[in-house]
């Protein structure tokens, strides 16, 4: 920090990133309202941009990315114009299309720089409806993209095009196919993403595998990449005795090339720009410093998005610099003996311990932020393989440059490159199965964020003045600060898992329990929205599972997270089934039984009369009866909640002849007649369900109903909204609200209901 008060530059930048951050906070910037276009057949026009291949289903396929894009036909799902629509839509709300992401049909692939006209279905991007859940929306947007065609048919292209970068392109495809000959599939896919930026071809076994150990830096293309091929290339240009002017000219064109061959990431913008700042400084006979370096390229890349301060590999690939300039020189202060008689290893070895440390403390808050947990061995890990990383790159560029030469001959050189990623694989998969190799916290609160960084920055500045012990001591409490998590109170959601159920409850004795949870309308929702919800709220056990009855759209996303239990860092302490006879336990009951218990979950079945209870929380099943022969919606179980003077009724799909026995029970449970706080409607609002007479036995105040957006079966019905409406009752939908919270006060008089999607 004082480092910086001497650097002008510095502090402007650090000025110009606080000011787009209060913008962004009062005037977010959103993207074009893509409703009306959305899944429609559209004809449009706009400029290529990159193209790539990504495997789906086991098979390459090429994706093309427009920018200056121009929607010129907007289409109704039958290829026809809506002529009414078309007089009264005006260009405005499609002005905003920047860039789309188009899957061409096979064998047709335009060239780089080329302006085409394509003819194709449009998919918005979705926006996140629950909290963790992926944002594509936002992504995409920050990569200045706003939708997808699929099935895309290249209607016209112009002759003219960008020579340079399809030559580029040529290249890499090249290179490319040159590692797919000198290496086995799983390897050649992780050095073309190494050396040549391509990650659509990553595994995604391998891609977890580095993520969840910390090490997913490895395959981006950053400094490193920039500094041994820039470098190495420089070196070769000076003992030729090129002019040092000639020399740097030709080394940042270079840079440039392949910067701009790789996909010209935010990591290798930003190394580029460094090496090009460094290089000149040597020209022009000044000191190069990197953090003026950095400041500049931040700046610049603000200047063209904004947005950039939400992408995870820009406060990834910043952050890192930052920690090395910055924090680094004091760690070594504090960390390093001086004048001890060290030997030249042992400081090296503290050095790089010291920076590894750095940028792990730094860089903190953004693998809470987007990933919600951190591989705590990851620091050693970083230390282990990152020298070797060096040896990676230099290695996979020989192999290039033999198999260009002579094929044979690159598959040998290709050698250390695959011994080198076994042992990384080897090193990855030992450290999974280490005590607490991964830590879940959750996602840190921005008030959380702007203490930590406070307190970094205390430590920072006071360490003139202190001992190196008090240094640490403040680094310690602001990591303590930003991955400490209390909760007071009950918290209550209903997540939004489209057409299914999914009910989270926490209370403040660290009780966590999830009622149901499946979908019929979202693929795989255990995975894309249940699992991210529970890691966002640092849940790394449940305690208890219930699955009220064994319809695919309440039980599928928990069989997901029973089976992935033992990869995906969450646990699961009881599975509670109903309580069904033999006759009743259809096959994906017995299914999800066997796979609980071979997980090593114990497994419960509850009926009426079963409770639970933990802390100031306590359960009560109301249905079924011990041991019914009933199937489906008829034995779904029914869970009555009391908290203080909170209450709560989860019915499952619960219809007709259960409804009444629940009815006669409640009205024994039911203090003086009176009615109960919350009821999450069953079968997510059927007309068939929470009939007139229920509703005047449980007489809620709030009725949470969970169903997908434009579902099939028109989910909730008319005829059980004005039922609501009669008994006056608030209602919240996750199909317009997304994620629905209801947080309750520790003595249960006190509650507030929060949507997602009105954040």
């Amino acid at each position: 920090m004082r480092g910086m008060m001497r650097r002008p530059v510095c502090l402007i930048g650090l000025a110009f990133v606080i000011l787009i951050r209060i913008g962004l906070y009062f005037h977010p910037l959103s993207g074009p309202d893509l409703t009306e276009i959305d899944r429609s057949i559209v004809v449009l026009s706009g400029q290529v941009d990159r193209k790539e291949y990504h495997i789906s289903n086991d098979q390459e396929v090429l994706v093309i990315y427009l920018k200056n894009v121009r929607v010129t036909n907007p289409q109704t799902e039958n290829n026809k114009t809506d002529v009414t629509k078309q007089k009264q839509r005006t260009e405005d709300p499609y002005a905003a299309i920047r860039g789309v992401i188009c899957y061409p049909e096979e064998g047709q692939e335009p060239r780089m720089g080329s302006y085409v006209r394509v003819r194709g279905k449009l998919y918005a991007f979705a926006e996140a409806t629950n909290p963790g859940e992926f944002d594509a929306k936002r992504y995409y947007q920050i990569l200045n993209l706003q939708a997808g065609i699929r099935n895309a048919v290249i209607l016209h292209e112009t002759n003219d095009y960008d020579r340079f970068r399809e030559g580029l392109y040529a290249l890499r495809t090249y290179l490319s196919s040159l590692l797919d000959q000198s290496l086995d599939e799983k390897n050649a896919s992780v050095m073309k993403a190494v050396l040549l930026g391509e990650k659509g071809g990553l595994h995604e076994e391998t891609k977890q595998l580095y993520q969840q150990n910390g090490i997913i830096h490895i395959l981006s293309i950053s400094g490193l990449h920039i500094s041994i091929i820039g470098m190495g290339f420089s070196r070769l240009l000076r003992k030729g005795g090129c002019p040092k002017i000639a020399n740097v000219i030709l080394s940042v064109i270079l840079m440039y090339g392949y910067g701009m061959m790789t996909g010209m990431s935010i990591s290798a913008r930003r190394a580029v720009m460094m090496f090009a700042f460094h290089a000149a400084a040597g020209v022009f006979g000044r000191t190069y410093d990197m953090l003026t370096a950095m400041s500049i390229a931040a700046v610049s890349a603000l200047i063209c998005q904004p947005l950039y301060l939400f992408h995870s590999g820009f406060l990834f690939s910043f952050g890192a610099i930052w920690a090395i300039g910055l924090l680094l020189p004091v760690m070594e202060e504090n960390l390093l003996a001086k004048g001890a008689g060290k030997s030249g290893m042992i400081c090296r070895m503290e050095k790089r311990t010291a920076a590894g440390l750095a940028v792990s403390v730094v860089t903190l808050p953004v693998y809470l932020c987007f990933y919600y947990e951190y591989p705590l061995y990851s620091l050693f890990l970083n230390m282990l393989l990152i020298p070797c990383t060096g040896l990676l790159v230099t290695d996979g560029l020989a192999s290039l440059m033999a198999a260009a030469c002579y094929l044979p001959l690159g598959k040998y050189a290709a050698l250390p490159a695959r011994l080198l990623l076994a042992f990384y694989e080897l090193c990855c998969t030992a450290v999974l199965h280490l005590p607490e190799s991964r830590s879940i916290p959750g996602r840190p609160e921005n008030w959380q964020i702007a203490i930590f960084a406070a307190l970094l920055c205390i430590a920072v500045l006071g360490n003139r003045r202190w001992t190196g012990l008090l240094f640490w001591q403040w680094l310690l409490l602001a990591v303590f600060c930003l991955t400490m998590r209390w909760q007071s109170g009950l918290r209550i959601t209903a997540l939004d898992v489209g057409q299914g159920d999914c009910i989270y409850l926490a209370d403040e004795k660290g009780g966590r329990y999830l009622i149901d949870g499946g979908s019929l309308s979202k693929s795989d929702v255990g995975t894309y929205q249940i699992l991210p919800f529970l890691k966002q709220e640092g849940v790394d056990t449940l305690n208890a599972v219930f699955v009220t009855h064994m319809d695919s759209d309440h039980y599928n996303g928990i069989y997901r997270l029973v089976e992935e239990m033992r990869s995906n860092g969450v646990g699961i302490e009881n599975l509670i089934l109903p309580d069904l006879g033999k006759s009743g336990r259809s096959k994906e009951y017995e299914e999800l039984e066997a796979l609980a218990l071979g997980r090593g979950i114990n497994v419960l079945r509850i009926h009426r009369g079963d409770t639970l209870g933990h802390g100031n929380l306590r359960l009560t099943c109301l249905h079924p009866e011990e041991g019914t022969e009933q199937t489906g919606n008829g034995a779904s179980v029914v869970l009555y909640l009391e908290y203080g003077a909170f209450s709560a009724l989860f019915t499952g799909d619960l219809e007709g002849n259960g409804e009444e026995a629940v009815g006669r029970q409640l009205k024994e449970l039911l203090p003086d007649g009176g009615g109960i706080t919350l009821l999450k409607a069953a079968h997510h609002g059927s007309e068939n369900s929470t009939g007139e007479a229920f509703l005047k036995v449980v007489s809620p105040q709030l009725v949470l109903i969970s169903a997908g957006r434009n579902n099939p079966y028109g989910h909730p019905h008319r005829e059980l909204l004005d039922r609501l409406k009669t008994a006056e009752c608030h209602v919240f939908r996750t199909d317009e609200g997304g994620a629905l919270t209801v947080t309750v006060s520790a003595d249960g008089r006190k509650l507030r209901v929060r949507a997602f999607l009105g954040k």
